[in-house]
């Protein structure tokens, strides 16, 4: 009984260690349009977005013409651009209010806030900055973002994810537009993000 266990265990080990390097492998590059590895495979960015935006506007929209009646998204913020990296920071401010509909009284409220890395501002709402850095790359052919996010667990590899898409710039203002296509109904989509220079 010993030597099958002996035998078994690590063909066991072999085959679910073996799957798992294949399940994780990245995308295949071949699997993107030849627009964005253009972008992607650029050596230099063009240097037209470094410095700091606000955002004016981010709207959805739940088709890829980008038409028809957009989703104003509430958000408040700006992003930092340099070289190469930028860091997006946003702030997101919650009222007691909001939290009293749901049954919570003001202590608990800011407890919460508190408990959630949040600061109680002089209005009494609780205010949260949130800092997320990403790559960008942005060359005449269009615009792409590429986010990296820790593997926290520690049994892979950290994750990438990135997205492309066009940008018009003015002299103080750019628009990036990001549209996504998908088989399944009301998952394809168009996203517009107005930028202001600080």
């Amino acid at each position: 009984m010993k030597t099958v266990s002996r035998i078994i265990l690590p063909l066991t080990l072999l085959i679910i260690f073996g799957c798992q390097s294949s399940m994780f492998d990245g995308i295949s590059t071949s699997d993107q349009p030849e627009w964005v590895e253009r972008i992607l495979g650029r050596t230099t960015n063009d240097s037209s977005l470094e410095g700091t935006w606000s955002y004016s506007s981010v709207v959805s929209y739940e088709n890829t013409e980008c038409t028809g009646e957009g989703e104003l998204v509430d958000f408040i913020g700006s992003v930092t651009y340099g070289e190469t990296n930028a860091m997006r920071t946003s702030n997101e401010i919650f009222t007691f209010s909001d939290f009293e509909e749901k049954g919570y009284n003001l202590d608990e409220f800011q407890e919460i806030c508190v408990q959630k890395g949040g600061v109680l501002n002089s209005n009494g709402d609780c205010e949260f900055t949130y800092e997320e850095p990403f790559e960008y790359y942005l060359t005449d052919g269009g615009y792409c973002e590429t986010y990296t996010y820790d593997d926290k667990d520690g049994y892979y590899d950290d994750k990438s994810v990135t997205y492309c898409g066009s940008i018009a710039m003015e002299e103080n203002s750019a628009s990036i537009t990001f549209v996504w296509e998908s088989d399944n109904p009301g998952k394809s989509g168009c996203k517009i993000i107005e930028l202001t220079e600080q």
